[in-house]
């Protein structure tokens, strides 16, 4: 079966990775995306059994292409470093009524304000929110709760990177298996782990360094509850 012909629309102002639902060719572009972990999420958003996809580029690279699953559960990962190059994702989609929704969440984004993060100051994040701060110098509980039973998506970036350049760990709470963290049961592509609880920690020494959380959810998620401790 031959590709889909891949065409970029611009849009009207530069894209800052807030969620953006793209009908069929319409697509977003982020000028320059951060020189480090960046995390893409895309969900489909049609009522019908519509198989989805998008495009991705950035600076000459080839274009990368995307499925987005029809009427999933929980939203689709691609964790890369672009390097702080550019980024265009276009919805390609063979069917015209296949809306996806995309957003792109890292420290350093322009345009993107995160809120302020704080050892042993809960705070929510709705869909879309992110928060930021430094963690003290000592070992660390990073707990992530929901209050709901919906599907959830976390983000969390910071520590040291691997050998890719990404130092990002997505967790998705109230899912369909207990999956990870490697290597244990494999979890979804681009995930860390998985719960089919309403809560997850990371435990972690990454000693005095700025650290990233963000609620990256489909669109009928419920806030969820960040809270850093100090151990």
């Amino acid at each position: 079966m031959s590709e889909p012909i891949f065409a970029y629309i611009a849009a009207d102002s530069a894209w800052n990775g807030a969620p953006t639902v793209l009908g069929q060719s319409q697509g977003v572009t982020m000028p320059q995306t951060p020189n480090g972990s960046l995390v893409l999420g895309y969900f489909n958003r049609s009522t019908q059994n519509n198989a989805g996809r998008l495009m991705v580029t950035s600076g000459g690279s080839v274009p990368l292409p995307l499925n987005v699953p029809a009427l999933a559960r929980a939203i689709s990962i691609y964790l890369n470093n672009w390097g702080a190059n550019n980024l265009n994702v276009t919805n390609v989609s063979v069917n015209t009524d296949t809306p996806i929704m995309v957003e792109a969440f890292g420290p350093g984004i322009p345009g993107a304000q995160p809120m302020p993060l704080a050892a042993g100051t809960p705070v929510q994040l709705a869909l879309g929110q992110a928060a930021q701060g430094t963690t003290p110098p000592s070992w660390i509980l990073l707990s992530l709760t929901s209050n709901s039973a919906t599907s959830e998506t976390l983000a969390v970036i910071g520590g040291p990177q691997d050998a890719t350049g990404n130092n990002a760990y997505v967790i998705g709470l109230n899912a369909d298996a207990d999956t990870g963290p490697p290597p244990q049961n494999p979890p979804p592509p681009g995930y860390y782990a998985t719960r089919t609880g309403n809560t997850y920690s990371l435990q972690f020494n990454w000693s005095a360094v700025s650290i990233y959380v963000a609620n990256l959810s489909s669109q009928t998620a419920k806030p969820v509850t960040v809270l850093l401790q100090s151990l």
